[in-house]
C-alpha cells in the first residue's frame, strides 16, 4: 500500500530526538526557515511524536501563531517514514489545504534536505485526495467527444470542448476545481470518474486523472483530505476493514486540524441528503421530454421513455407539494410522523428503476450497459433514501425538509444521527490508528470535556499551549454597555442602534474593520444603510452574498486596505487578513446557535428527558467555541495590532455572559456607551 523507503533508521537516530533536534531552540527550523523559536510549537510536536509512538490519542489545542501545522507535519512524517504507515491529514477548510500543499510541505522538505541526517525523509511523498466524482475520466470524455454522449445540446458541446483543452494544456491533479470558471454540473457528469467505466480495466494512471491520483494516494506516506470526504468515506464503509486496522488505510493514522469543526461536519456528512434539484437532474439525464435526449434516447426504447417522463412530474407534483403545503412559510420543518407524506411518488420512481434494470440486462454495447447499471444503482440509493425518511427509519436520527439555493426553490430531505460520538467512537476511536485532534478553539474554560462528549474519545492525552502573541498590549477590547437587546420588541431602535455604531466604529479606525453577524437580515439591513454614506468618503462597503466570494472579499481587503466588510457565518472562523488591513473586528451578537433547528430540537427533547439543559449542556460550550473563533480573526501575526468591539450588551447582564468574559485574551476591556456615540454622531 506504501512505498517502502528503506528499513534502517537513519544514523541510528530515534524519532523523538530527530523532533527535538528540528524544533529546539537554535535548530533546523529556526536556521532553515529563518523562524524564530516558539516553545509552545516545540511542546506540541513532542506531544504528537509521544501519541504516535505510543498509539495514543491526542487532543492538543494550539493558540494562534503557534504554529500548528508544521508541529504535527514534521513529526507525523518521521513517524509515517520510520514505521512505513500512512498519515491522513484531514482539514475542514480549502484554504488550510491550499496552505499545507503550497507553502507548509514544501517547508518541512526544504527542513529534511537541509542536514544529510534528514535526507531519508525528505524523499516523502504526499497526495491529495478529493471526492471521486471531482476527477476527469479520459475514458468518458473520450466517449463523450465522440458523440456517445449526443444528448448534450450545442452550448453543452462547447462546455465539452473546454473541458478536452483543459485536460490536454491546463490540468495538474485533473481535478473539476482547477478549471476557472468551473465547468457545467451536466457536463461534468458525463466525464468524471465516478462512473463503472473508470476502472482499472479501462483506464490507466499514464492517462486518466483519477487512476494517476489513486496511484498517488497508495504510495504516498501522507495524504490530504478534508473532513467532509473522510465522514463520507466512514459513513459508506470504506476502509481496509477485518483486523489490518486503520481508519482509511490499513494501519494509517489521522491528523484532524481544525478539529473543532469535527462534531458537526460529521453530522452533516453521516446523515441523509435528497434535493428537488438532484433528483430532477438525475431523471433528465436518463431522458430530457423537452429536448428529446438523455441516456435512455439512445438505449431504450419508447416506454422506458414514458417511464422517466412520468417519474419526473412526479417528483416536481412531490416537491411543490412539499413547497407549499408542508413548508408553507417555514424555511425548515422536522418531521416527527411516519407516513405523513405523499407516497405517490415511489410506484413511478419505482418504475424506472425496473426499467433500468432490465436496460442493463439487455443492453449490447459494454460502455453504454455500465453507464445503465450505474444509473440504476442511483436510483436504488433515491428510493432507498425516500423510504427512510417516509418512515423515519432511524430512531436514533433527526428528520426534516428545508428550503435552499439562491432563490430558495430548491428542496431538501435531511437527516442527521442524534448519536454522532457513538458512531465516531465505533468507526474512528476504536480502530488501531492514533487520532491526533488539534484547533485554536477546542476547549472551555481550560478543559475540552464538551468537545470530548461531541466527538466520543474516552481516552485521549489533553494539553493547551496558549498563543505567543501578545494580547495585553496588541489587542484593545471595548465593550458597549447600554446596547439593546437584540431580541428585544422594537427591533428597529436595535438596527438602528446597530447601524450606527458600526458606521461610527469603522469611520473612527483607520485600515480595514470586520463586522461579524449571527444572521442575514440583521446584514443585509447594515449593508444597504452603510453603502450611500461610505461611498460619500469614497471608501468601500462590501458583504456575503452580496456578489463577491469569501476568497474575492479577502482580496478586496487586502488590496484597499480600509474597506468595512459584513459577514457571517464562516466568516467567524478560518477568515485569515493579517495587517493593517484588518484593524477592527466588531461582534455584533454572541453567536448563539438557532435553537429551532430540528437537529437542535431533538438534541434538547433528549436532554430534558434526561433532567438535563440543552442552553447548558450545548448551546453555551458551541456558542463560546464560536465567540473565540470570531475574537481570533484580529489578530494573526505578532506585529498585528487591533480593536475588538462587542455590542452585544448581555454579556455583562446576563448570567452565562461570565462563560464569554472568562475567555476574553485581554480581560483589560473597557465599557462604553451607545449613548455617548450617538451624541458624538449629532454633534458632528
Amino acid at each position: 500500500m506504501i512505498r517502502v523507503l528503506g528499513n534502517e533508521e537513519p544514523h541510528g537516530v530515534g524519532e523523538k530526538s530527530v523532533v527535538e533536534n528540528i524544533f529546539k531552540d537554535g535548530g533546523s527550523l529556526m536556521k532553515v526557515l529563518d523562524f524564530e523559536h516558539r516553545r509552545e510549537q516545540t511542546e506540541m510536536a513532542i506531544a504528537v511524536v509521544d501519541a504516535l509512538q505510543n498509539g495514543t490519542h491526542l487532543l492538543f489545542e494550539a493558540g494562534t501563531g503557534v504554529g500548528k501545522s508544521l508541529a504535527y507535519l514534521i513529526p507525523s512524517l518521521i513517524h509515517a517514514i520510520q514505521n512505513n504507515r500512512p498519515c491522513v491529514v484531514a482539514t475542514n477548510t480549502i484554504n488550510l489545504q491550499e496552505q499545507l500543499l503550497e507553502k507548509d510541505i514544501p517547508a518541512v522538505r526544504k527542513v529534511f534536505e537541509s542536514d544529510e541526517k534528514y535526507h531519508w525523509f525528505a524523499d516523502f511523498q504526499c497526495a491529495l485526495l478529493v471526492g471521486r466524482a471531482n476527477y476527469l475520466c479520459s475514458t468518458r470524455l473520450h466517449r463523450a467527444l465522440s458523440g456517445q454522449a449526443d444528448f448534450l445540446d450545442g452550448g453543452q458541446r462547447k462546455e465539452l470542448e473546454r473541458i478536452a483543452e483543459w485536460s490536454n494544456y491546463g490540468a495538474m491533479e485533473g481535478i473539476r476545481q482547477e478549471m476557472s470558471p468551473p465547468p457545467s454540473t451536466v457536463v461534468w457528469d458525463q466525464v468524471n470518474a465516478d462512473s463503472s467505466l473508470c476502472s482499472n480495466k479501462r483506464c490507466h494512471p499514464d492517462h486518466c486523472c483519477y487512476r494517476r491520483a489513486r496511484a498517488r494516494v497508495e504510495g504516498a506516506n501522507l495524504v490530504i483530505i478534508n473532513h467532509s470526504l473522510l465522514f463520507s468515506l466512514l459513513g459508506a464503509g470504506f476502509g481496509p476493514g477485518g483486523d489490518e486496522g486503520g481508519v482509511l488505510f490499513a494501519d494509517d493514522f489521522i491528523v484532524f486540524d481544525e478539529a473543532h469543526e469535527m462534531p458537526d461536519v460529521a453530522s452533516d456528512h453521516l446523515g441523509l441528503s435528497i434535493s428537488s434539484w438532484a433528483l430532477e437532474t438525475f431523471l433528465r439525464r436518463l431522458y430530457n421530454p423537452r429536448r428529446g435526449k438523455g441516456l435512455l434516447k439512445l438505449a431504450g426504447r419508447l416506454s422506458d421513455l414514458e417511464a422517466v417522463e412520468n417519474a419526473i412530474q412526479a417528483v416536481e407534483d412531490f416537491f411543490q407539494f412539499l413547497n407549499v403545503e408542508s413548508l408553507g412559510q417555514r424555511e425548515r420543518s422536522r418531521l416527527v410522523e411516519k407516513g405523513r407524506l405523499p407516497m405517490e411518488v415511489f410506484p413511478p420512481l419505482s418504475l424506472v428503476l425496473r426499467k433500468l434494470v432490465e436496460l442493463g440486462e439487455v443492453c449490447e454495447d459494454e460502455t453504454t450497459k455500465l453507464e445503465i447499471k450505474d444509473q440504476a444503482k442511483r436510483m436504488q440509493g433515491y428510493l432507498n433514501g425516500l423510504s427512510e425518511v417516509f418512515d423515519l427509519k432511524n430512531p436514533d436520527a433527526v428528520y426534516w425538509m428545508e428550503r435552499t439555493g439562491k432563490k430558495n426553490q430548491i428542496i431538501h430531505l435531511r437527516s442527521a444521527p442524534l448519536k454522532v460520538a457513538e458512531i465516531l467512537r465505533d468507526e474512528l476511536f476504536a480502530k488501531k490508528s492514533s487520532i491526533i485532534m488539534t484547533s485554536a478553539t477546542l476547549t472551555r474554560k481550560g478543559k475540552a470535556d464538551s468537545f470530548r462528549k461531541e466527538v466520543g474519545v474516552d481516552n485521549a492525552d489533553e494539553r493547551v499551549v496558549k498563543s505567543p502573541f501578545d494580547y495585553q498590549h496588541n489587542m484593545q477590547i471595548r465593550i458597549m454597555s447600554d446596547f439593546p437587546e437584540p431580541q428585544s420588541r422594537d427591533r428597529s431602535l436595535y438596527l438602528n442602534c446597530l447601524f450606527q455604531a458600526i458606521d461610527m466604529a469603522a469611520r473612527s479606525m483607520e485600515g480595514g474593520t470586520l463586522v461579524l453577524f449571527t444572521n442575514y437580515a440583521d446584514l443585509e439591513y447594515c449593508y444597504y444603510n452603510l453603502r450611500g454614506p461610505w461611498s460619500k468618503l469614497g471608501r468601500s462597503v462590501y458583504a456575503q452574498g452580496q456578489g463577491f466570494s469569501r476568497s474575492e472579499l479577502r482580496s478586496k481587503m487586502l488590496d484597499e486596505g480600509d474597506v468595512l466588510l459584513l459577514g457571517a457565518e464562516s466568516f467567524w472562523k478560518g477568515f485569515d487578513a493579517k495587517g493593517a488591513c484588518l484593524s477592527q473586528v466588531i461582534l455584533t451578537r454572541l453567536p448563539f446557535e438557532n435553537p429551532g433547528h430540528p437537529i437542535m430540537e431533538a438534541k434538547t427533547e433528549r436532554l430534558e428527558a434526561e433532567g438535563k439543559s440543552s442552553f447548558l449542556e450545548i448551546t453555551i460550550p458551541k456558542s463560546v467555541i464560536r465567540f473565540r473563533q470570531g475574537i481570533g480573526r484580529l489578530i494573526r501575526s505578532h506585529t498585528d495590532m487591533g480593536d475588538l468591539l462587542i455590542l452585544d450588551s448581555r454579556i455583562l447582564h446576563k448570567r452565562y455572559g461570565a462563560h464569554f468574559l472568562s475567555e476574553l485574551p485581554n480581560r483589560d476591556y473597557r465599557l462604553e456607551q451607545m449613548q455617548e456615540i450617538m451624541g458624538e454622531m449629532e454633534s458632528d
